[in-house]
Order: C-alpha cells, then structure tokens, then sequence
C-alpha cells in the first residue's frame, strides 16, 4: 500500500497565488493559437497570436501584439501577472498591457494595440452597409468599415467588394486618423453619414437619409460652372463641413426637377448670398461654424423673407438619429428615402416654382399623411419586438460589424454566449445570415 504525502495549505503569500508556473512564458507558448476566418468558401488566417486566459471564473480571449510566438508568449505572461495583482479592470482592451509608443511627445494621446495596425485586424469587420449613397455608385456591393478613435467613430465605405483590398483601404483610414487626426482625415476619406430634414417639429415631420462625404467638388457641378438650367427648383446649401456641402450638392442635382445653385459654408455667407442668388430653398446645417442654424434661419425670414429655409442635422448613423430625436411632439413621423429623393415632399409644388412658408407646411403635411396611409404595417418591426434586450443589444453590435469577440468583451459574456444568442436571434427574425439580421434591424 503506498501512502500519499498529505498537502501542505498554502499560505496567501505563496507563489502559487502569483500564477507559479503561469508567469512561465513556455507554459503559454503551449498555448496561443490564431484566429482564422472564411471569406467566399476560403480560410484566412490572422497574423499576430491570441491566448485565452481565465481567472477568478472568468475568462476572456485576448488578441496580442507580437506575430512572434515567444514575443507572445512573453506578453500572455505578464497579461496574466497583471490580472492576479490588479484584477480584470488592469487589462487594457483588445488584449494589450500598454498602448503602443512611437516617437510621441508628452502631449500626444497614445496609440492603441498594435492589432489594429495590422490590415487583417480590419479585415474581420468588414461588413455591407444596406443603405448606401447610390447617386453614382462604385461598385454594386461596396465593403465599409466602421473606425473607432478618441471617442468618435464613423462608418467608412471603401469603394471595392474585394475582401483583402478592402482591408488594406480600412487600415490606411484607421492610421490617417491615429496619426493626423479626425480633421485631416474626413478630408481625405468619404464617410458615411446619416442627414434628417426637419421638415415640421410639431408634428415632428422628417425626411433622412444615407450620404457619403465627398471629398471634391463634383464633375459638371451647376455651382461650380455658375448656376443651373432655367425652370428647375433652385436650391442652396448653407454647410460647413466641405464632403457634406458636395454631397447634399450632388444628390440635389441628381433629383429631378432641382438644382443647386450655391453653396456656403458659413450662415454670414448664406445670409449675404442668398437673395442675390435667386434661391427658392435654402438648406441649412443645424451645427453651422459661426452660429448655429436656427438662429440663420430665423435672419433668413427678416432678411430675405421670400427664401423657404429648411433645417437640416447629421449624425452619425440612422441609430444614433433615432436616440436623438427630440421629445415632445404628440407624433413622430420619420421616412427614410434615398439621396435623390429627400426633397419628396415639395416635389408635387415643383410647377408654382417657388413656396410660400404656409403653403410648404401644407404640402409636406399632405405627403407625410399620404405616406402614412399607404405604408404597410413593418413586419421586420413585429419580429424586432419579441427580441430580448441583450439579444437587442448583440444584434445592435453586429449591425456595427463587430466579430463575435469584441461582442463578448464589450458586454462580458462568453463567445460560447454570443453564438446562442445570434442563433436565437436568426430565429426570430427568419434570417438566414448576420447580413439579413442587421438589415432588418436598421429598417426599424
């Protein structure tokens, strides 16, 4: 008969409570694995290595900086000595202990993990937009990204369906913004933008839709060659932010019966310009630089009384537009359309070639009412309302493009979680993939 030695109680000092051999980096080598995804029927691989670390009862995967198996190794074990001496709050997301530093002076923000400098980082959260600027389109299905980056983030279309090209453009979008800032890059890279025309406030009334900035002036452009065509509804655009003033600019000159005949970028400029222009409509930014817009607007009406002006706000998505809508009104009425139609309303008052204040509130209150009646009952809608609120939230995350990983770590539940709820959510919405999911949680 052999005897066991019996154990000897640890005490809370002992090196066993700092990991033993887990601060070993041959006992995470052992360990670390790569990511892999499927792309049209083909397998990819991510470059840099991940591990999977669980502590307390809790565990989370973690993406590492280094494509170096001991370099990652060596990192997973000391990501572990920093979760056994300061818990899951010292382990800064995406799986790195620190922000990369490169050349930066005390008065630059850091840089994020090295991941996202790596195209295939961007290439897992490629995702199709369903609502796109279809004024003149690229490509019939074009791939966008959304770029997260000091609090701000936007979606970004990127002018191919070509998986590894698209990835490259994402990761040239993400550097321009980490190293030259937000500014310097919405001027160099179309976003993706969602604009509501605040047609009536009570009841609240709006049009809104999809536009991608431009970054130049458009070809044969009515503003740039001196004004439009006689007899068309004449249309100016009081913006700041150049890519918005071109494509409101583009999409009105693409819509019949319109033309844009000024642009400014300032509301002193809008005020000045536009009696002398002849503008029958005046659109006009709600965040304008020198003042804000409902302040232009109500000079407008003294200072040129026969210019209709039209509210306009942008945001973000169509998402964020919904938790913005101002409360209040006894009805909400918002219809998306596409960018050459956003100015449906007035169309039917095309023929009178100019709108009195009251007779506009009345034609877009009939259109709002004709919309109404004809609209069926949503049945994207009803399927929505019997998801669950994490189920509402999972699906919220992948309408953004987010992978099953950054969905668990953001709402700190497993990946195992995350795929029941995704299966759970196919089901009650009938869709067939994430694509569908996310189309029908848009539509909302």
């Amino acid at each position: 008969m052999s005897k066991k030695r019996p154990r000897t109680p640890r005490s809370p000092a002992s090196g066993s409570e700092l990991g033993g051999s887990k601060q070993d980096p041959g006992y995470w080598q052992k360990r670390l694995f790569k990511c892999r995804y499927t792309y049209k029927g083909k397998q990819f691989e991510v470059r840099n290595w991940s591990v999977k670390i669980q502590y307390l009862g809790k565990r989370k995967t973690f993406s590492l900086r280094s494509s170096h198996r001991s370099q990652a190794a060596a990192e997973a074990g000391e990501l572990y000595r920093t979760l056994i001496t300061q818990g899951w709050q010292g382990a800064a997301p995406q799986g790195g202990l620190k922000p990369v530093q490169t050349n930066l002076s005390s008065g630059d923000p850091p840089l994020p993990a090295a991941d996202k400098f790596d195209a295939d980082y961007w290439g897992q959260r490629l995702i199709h937009r369903e609502y796109t600027m279809s004024v003149e389109p690229a490509v019939p299905r074009e791939l966008s990204v959304r770029i997260n980056h000091g609090g701000s983030g936007y979606y970004f279309p990127l002018g191919t369906d070509h998986h590894r090209l698209a990835a490259r453009r994402a990761l040239r979008i993400y550097q321009a913004t980490v190293s030259r800032g937000w500014e310097i890059a919405n001027k160099r890279f179309p976003r993706e933008l969602t604009v509501a025309f605040r047609w009536l406030d009570v009841p609240l009334a709006w049009t809104y839709t999809t536009i991608h900035t431009m970054t130049r002036i458009p070809r044969n452009s009515p503003v740039a060659a001196g004004g439009g065509p006689g007899g068309a509804f004449e249309v100016a655009v009081a913006e700041s932010d150049a890519g918005i003033r071109h494509a409101l600019e583009s999409c009105i000159n693409h819509t019949d019966g319109f033309r844009c005949v000024a642009t400014f970028a300032s509301g002193a400029e809008a005020l000045r310009e536009s009696a002398r222009r002849g503008v029958h409509l005046a659109l006009v930014s709600h965040s304008l630089a020198d003042k804000p817009g409902t302040a232009c607007l109500a000079e407008m009406k003294v200072a040129v009384p026969e210019v209709c002006g039209l509210l306009y706000s942008v945001y973000e998505d169509s998402e964020e537009l919904f938790k913005a809508t101002p409360g209040g009104a006894g009805t909400y009425l918002l219809r998306r359309t596409p960018p050459t139609q956003f100015l449906e309303p007035i169309a039917g008052w095309l023929k009178q070639g100019r709108l009195l204040g009251e007779e506009m509130a009345s034609a877009v209150w009939q259109y709002f009412k004709d919309s109404v009646t004809s609209m069926p009952i949503g049945a994207a809608a009803r399927q929505l309302a019997h998801l669950t609120q994490r189920e509402h939230e999972v699906l919220g995350l992948l309408s953004k493009g987010h992978p099953d990983k950054d969905i668990a770590d953001q709402l700190s539940i497993s990946i195992h979680t995350v795929h029941e709820h995704v299966r759970n959510i196919f089901e009650k919405l009938g869709a067939h993939n994430r694509t569908e999911a996310a189309v029908k949680f848009l539509q909302k």
